[in-house]
């Protein structure tokens, strides 16, 4: 399929071409230091008088390096072609004169007053047709080529200056590379290069108007420049969802190219210094899979705490187990390189309630990133600023400066902790064997997201919930996560989760078919193969290219209005469902393991499990509401491999990293860390407190 074709031009390319990431470089991250921390700091915002003190009171802290300069530019650059960086080298130095590291970003995040006034057409349009103005962050259009211009030369002479200096430790590219609420442009520039990606993706109109359904409501075009970005706010009914699949596509390509972009600049007038972005937590504007090739590192933001009603009565001082973890199982596979370039200090500024953190929850949040194999954590930000749009944000420091904040002794806390591990550190550690055992790939991809939201067809669905019904069950079974997209190798793990795949092509259902068939243990969910990878129904029965992958029919499903709720029976206990269920029709040889208890169809398959060659395949048909069928069921599929699952509460996470065994609890009550008699413990106790830790050997 020419999407398929795409895709791996993009990962094998590195994007859009030139320079890509090359081996982990061993001296950047060495496997004995484990984790370090460290904190943003901003010395344009401060008298140059401080920087020095600051500089001297971060260190002081522990923290091991300092990230500076992606909202700076007017400060890099005042005037156009007037470059000032001395002002940021002194802190470089003042940095270095500490023993700390540096990483610096592109400011490309924050164009200057001067920039936006000469050269309004940078600036994004949103979806209502209003152009964006200077005055917050990220109001530019990456795909305006002027835009790409100025930060190309921004970004050519900031690497100059920097690119060889020993303590310049790596590189952020942009900052939450976004448009935030906004979230795409639909200017000129952008139009024309969203046309542009669909000639080269199609070749001929005809193409186009067969992949997104034109005949449908008339919906034909008779060439590339009649085609406008779809847009809700200009249309009388719902676009179609086949052109919405290519814009969600396409602007993921771009964001990835616009990386790439300054990838290369780096690259190119740099030594021996990695390159990042910062990923925002599930974004679904930016895939990035599509960077896989381009980028060393793998960062991403976290703000756990800010008013949500998170699992359990502390849940809103705790923040969400499964999204943190999530994150972190999504960007280690990458490169082996990962970790939390923005980790909450305290109390932040932008949510609809701001409440503090469960005193302790800071530490662990370090301590899940360490226990999940991060390589760095950095917090958002060492000083609360006086003034600005963030001035309730909190900081590792009091407004004066100088005193450590409640946070900020957390985050030395929990360096200390790191650097007394680091004593402990055995480089003959091998992973415990029945760990190994339940490793596990969670198998998702971007287009399966974006279509499924696209006509979700009910209300009640929720892609992400779905997801992490599945990813909260893995969790309370100790399995070792890795969340994976499909130009990844899958056949190295004895378990793969695909859930709600339903865009899929023949290649996968091969490799999924082969994968059983060679031992390994499969596990579908419903919404699966709906659709082809342009979107379409397959011309055949509902679903029915994976009837012989999954041992059964799927001859309908059925979906429950808000209020009203179904009821399925598996292993002697009642579940409810409302969103999605699906009926089943075993083939002779698979076993039912839940059934529809009431509706018209009771009594009918809701889940069922079978053998394919040396392994299994199970489908999952129904969606509960608590995801706890869906843990009963992976329970018994692990445990029936041999793999011996734990029992855990999703809020209490416990893995395994060099040696050594984390347990956090996000749970609202205490927890007992599964270990044996013999285990030396190093950090906390056997019994784990909401918002604590333990770390040992056994």
């Amino acid at each position: 399929m020419k999407w398929l074709r795409w895709i791996a031009c993009v990962l094998l390319a590195g994007g859009a071409g030139g320079i890509v990431a090359g081996a982990p470089n061993p001296d950047w991250f060495p496997k004995q230091q484990m984790l370090t921390i460290g904190v943003y700091y901003y010395p344009e915002a401060w008298p140059a008088s401080q920087w020095a003190r600051d500089m001297a009171n971060i260190h002081k802290l522990g923290m091991e390096y300092v990230h500076m300069g992606e909202f700076a530019w007017y400060f890099m650059e005042p005037q156009e072609d007037n470059y000032q960086f001395d002002w940021l080298e002194k802190n470089v130095e003042l940095a270095a004169k500490q023993g700390m590291k540096v990483i610096l970003c592109t400011p490309s995040a924050t164009p200057p007053i001067w920039l936006t006034r000469k050269h309004p057409e940078i600036l994004m349009v949103d979806k209502a047709g209003r152009t964006m103005d200077h005055g917050s962050r990220e109001q530019a259009d990456w795909s305006s080529p002027v835009y790409r211009e100025y930060v190309t030369k921004i970004v050519t002479e900031l690497v100059k200056r920097f690119g060889h200096n020993p303590h310049v430790w790596g590189w952020q590219i942009d900052n939450e590379l976004s448009h935030y609420g906004r979230h795409y442009s639909y200017s000129p520039a952008a139009t024309a290069k969203f046309r542009n990606w669909l000639r080269e993706t199609y070749g001929t109109v005809d193409r186009l108007n067969q992949a997104w359904g034109g005949a449908f409501w008339s919906e034909m075009y008779q060439n590339f420049d009649q085609i406008d970005i779809p847009n809700t706010e200009t249309l009388v009914a719902d676009p179609s969802p086949h052109a919405m699949l290519d814009f969600e596509r396409w602007f993921a390509h771009e964001t990835a190219d616009y990386l790439q972009m300054q990838a290369n600049i780096i690259r190119k007038y740099s030594q021996n210094q990695w390159v990042t972005t910062n990923y925002m937590t599930l974004n679904k504007d930016v895939d990035p899979s599509l960077s896989s090739n381009n980028l060393d590192v793998f960062t991403w933001t976290h703000y756990p705490v800010h008013g949500e009603m998170n699992e359990g009565k502390l849940g809103f001082r705790l923040g969400s187990a499964e999204q943190m973890s999530f994150m972190h199982d999504f960007m280690r596979p990458f490169t082996g390189l990962s970790g939390l370039m923005e980790l909450q200090p305290g109390q932040v500024n932008w949510g609809d309630v701001n409440p503090w953190p469960l005193p302790g929850a800071i530490h662990m949040w370090i301590m899940r990133a360490f226990g999940a194999d991060a390589r760095l954590v950095c917090t958002y930000r060492y000083r609360q600023p006086l003034f600005g749009s963030e001035i309730y944000h909190k900081g590792l420091v009091e407004p004066d400066g100088v005193t450590p904040s409640p946070g900020g002794r957390e985050y030395a806390q929990a360096m200390r902790d790191i650097v007394e591990l680091r004593k402990h550190y055995d480089s003959n550690a091998r992973e415990p064997a029945d760990y190994t055992a339940r490793r596990t790939a969670f198998l998702i991809h971007y287009d399966n997201w974006w279509d499924i939201d696209n006509h979700p067809q009910t209300t009640r669905w929720s892609t992400v919930g779905h997801w992490m019904r599945y990813y909260r069950a893995l969790k309370t079974m100790m399995a070792p996560v890795d969340v994976i997209t499909p130009d990844r190798d899958f056949s190295k793990y004895p378990f793969v989760v695909a859930p709600a795949y339903q865009l899929i092509d023949d290649d996968l259902i091969h490799r999924l078919t082969a994968y059983a068939q060679n031992g390994g243990h499969l596990i579908l969910t419903c919404r699966t193969a709906e659709k082809d990878p342009n979107g379409h129904l397959w011309e055949t029965l509902w679903a029915e290219p994976i009837y012989t992958l999954i041992g059964a029919k799927i001859p309908f499903y059925d979906l429950l209005p808000p209020g009203v709720v179904g009821h399925v029976n598996a292993a002697g206990k009642n579940f409810v469902w409302g969103s999605w269920g699906e009926i089943l029709e075993p083939q002779q040889g698979t076993e039912v393991l839940a059934k529809y208890a009431d509706q018209f169809y009771a009594g009918r398959p809701a889940a069922v499990t079978h053998k394919l060659g040396r392994g299994t395949v199970t489908y999952i048909g129904v969606d509960t509401l608590d995801g706890e069928l869906e843990r009963v069921l992976l329970h018994r599929v692990y445990e029936s491999a041999g793999a011996a699952p734990a029992n855990l509460d999703p809020n209490f996470l416990v893995d395994w990293r060099d040696g050594f065994w984390v347990a956090t609890n996000l749970a609202s009550q205490p927890e007992a860390i599964p270990a044996g008699a013999s285990a030396h413990l190093l950090v906390g106790g056997r019994e784990v407190p909401p918002g604590g830790v333990a770390v040992w050997t056994q």
